[in-house]
């Protein structure tokens, strides 16, 4: 590729990115009276899971551990690029919020220019490059039409172009800053075993892993599978050294297993993390959901994998293997079940502007105009969607004056590790703006959410028993409790009646008490 044709991409790149800015700047610029911007517009909640890891690494962690558990845990080595990102930030939670999306944009022009030399394997058309790129960075599928019919017991989740990261890039450019480095990773893994480098595709897949270890799974799985491919066509691909390809995946498979090898023994060995994996669901939507999510691409998909495999064949297979098989791997009996749908987009994206470039003249304006509309209207709905929340200042996007007060008087006093009860709205922002750790707060990453839920509800009722509360804060090894509004709506509790709690903070309507006598 000439250099006209990257800093075409670099240009290209900027703009999807200060496109994907512009919601969050305008956060920013509507705090007021004391309202802070928490630095997320979707999956808030995730996102303060995210900022806790950043808050890890400042203090000095490098294991992580769950910030929504207060029972003893090891750590495991997961996610150093958060902690890596908290490290560079400090401890203040506005340098964190930069920081991350700092790292959101750099990674997700990475991410951008990754998805551009994966396209040029398969695309040899400048045009249709283009337009491939377009497609990954601001497509999606049909969930704009699919949210109008929410209601029919039909459809009844959101579209998977509203809520999957994994199935379209633009969410992850969004909002997903290791997601990002962890797919522009993975494509440049295998663009590495497609060029016989599998040295390179090992290390490159290997720091795909250290940013989502699933990359390594999804990788090895399309290898795999293009290497079996290629020994049963062999004779009848012309070209195709499938031996060179089993090679170049042994040496990738062989430089990542030891990491997928120790995360998958984290998982099993840690009770706490066994739990949380347990209760990770994230089961796929019905396959009329993903059928309705691609449709814009899979008709034209199907004539460019013919058109393909005409002139290359051993590219063709890998790109309908990885399609077809990332539909097998989102319904395979697994707790996270869609997240195994990762970076399929791309090879999809590939075969549809082939097919569209393959078309006859009558046809190619009309049916790339049509892919077009299809497809970008939902990312349009998601980005002034975002752009509303920006203007709306209400939790749990932005916090309240009181609640900013309070985080900051905990991280003036509280120590990294001790632990802090809370409502769950409360909860989920404890670890990304204080040292605490809440005791429920995420639904994942509580484990043991609806016991623990119910113990949370008893303790703010005025008619639990004392001894109840000092049970729980004993055994949880509770440090501090938290008095809002979202607490007070669990009950009526009046914590100065007890004398195992001393009031060390109050502003407005929250206040922070030490545990003083578990």
């Amino acid at each position: 590729m000439k250099p006209s044709e990257w800093r075409w991409v670099a240009v290209f790149a900027v703009a999807v990115m200060a496109f994907t800015t512009v919601p969050y700047a305008v956060g920013f610029a509507a705090q007021r009276d004391g309202w802070q911007f928490g630095g997320f517009l979707i999956g808030v909640e995730d996102g303060n899971a995210y900022l806790a890891r950043m808050r890890q690494g400042a203090e000095g962690q490098w294991l992580d551990t769950l910030a929504f558990s207060t029972e003893a845990q090891a750590g495991a080595f997961l996610y150093p690029l958060l902690h890596l990102l908290g490290a560079l930030a400090g401890p203040e939670p506005l340098a964190e919020i930069v920081v991350y999306h700092a790292a959101r944009v750099l990674c997700g022009l990475f991410l951008l220019a990754a998805s551009y030399a994966f396209l040029s394997a398969f695309v040899p058309d400048l045009r249709w490059r283009r337009l491939g790129l377009g497609l990954v960075a601001l497509g999606g599928g049909l969930g704009w039409l699919l949210a109008l019919l929410l209601e029919s017991p039909l459809f009844g989740s959101l579209p998977p172009d509203f809520i999957l990261p994994e199935a379209f890039s633009y969410l992850i450019l969004f909002n997903f800053v290791h997601l990002a480095l962890a797919r522009a990773l993975l494509l440049l893994g295998l663009l590495a075993y497609l060029r016989g480098r599998g040295g390179w595709a090992g290390l490159a897949l290997l720091a795909a892993g250290l940013a989502q270890p699933l990359a390594i799974g999804v990788a090895w799985a399309v290898m795999g599978a293009h290497v079996a491919l290629g020994w049963l066509l062999r004779g009848r691909a012309a070209g195709w050294a499938w031996r060179t390809d089993l090679k170049a995946a042994a040496i990738a498979a062989a430089l990542t297993a030891p990491l997928l090898a120790y995360v998958t023994l984290a998982l099993r060995l840690d009770p706490v993390l066994r739990q949380w994996l347990a209760q990770n669901l994230l089961p796929s939507p019905p396959p009329l959901h993903y059928l309705l999510a691609y449709v814009g691409l899979l008709l034209p998909a199907l004539v460019g994998a013919r058109a393909l495999w005409q002139r290359a064949p051993r590219l063709a297979v890998l790109a309908a293997a990885w399609v077809l098989l990332a539909f097998v791997l989102a319904y395979l009996p697994v707790p996270p079940q869609r997240r195994l749908l990762e970076g399929v987009q791309l090879p999809l994206v590939a075969l549809a502007v082939v097919g569209l470039g393959s078309l006859a003249a009558r046809w190619r304006r009309p049916a790339t105009l049509a892919v077009l509309a299809l497809s970008l209207p939902t990312t349009l709905l998601l980005w002034l969607g975002a752009l509303v929340a920006a203007r709306t200042v209400a939790a749990p996007i932005f916090l309240p004056p009181d609640e900013v007060a309070a985080f900051a008087w905990l991280r003036a006093n509280a120590a990294p590790g001790d632990a802090g009860l809370a409502a769950y709205a409360t909860g989920n922002a404890l670890p990304a703006y204080t040292p605490l750790r809440a005791y429920i707060g995420h639904g994942p990453e509580t484990v043991f959410l609806t016991d623990k839920r119910a113990q949370v509800s008893a303790f703010y009722l005025a008619v639990t028993r004392d001894a109840v509360r000092r049970d729980l804060l004993r055994a949880a090894g509770l440090d501090y409790v938290i008095f809002g509004p979202n607490e007070r709506q669990l009950g009526a509790f009046d914590p100065a009646t007890a004398d195992y709690l001393g009031l060390r903070f109050a502003s407005g309507d929250y206040a922070v008490y030490a545990v003083v006598a578990p």
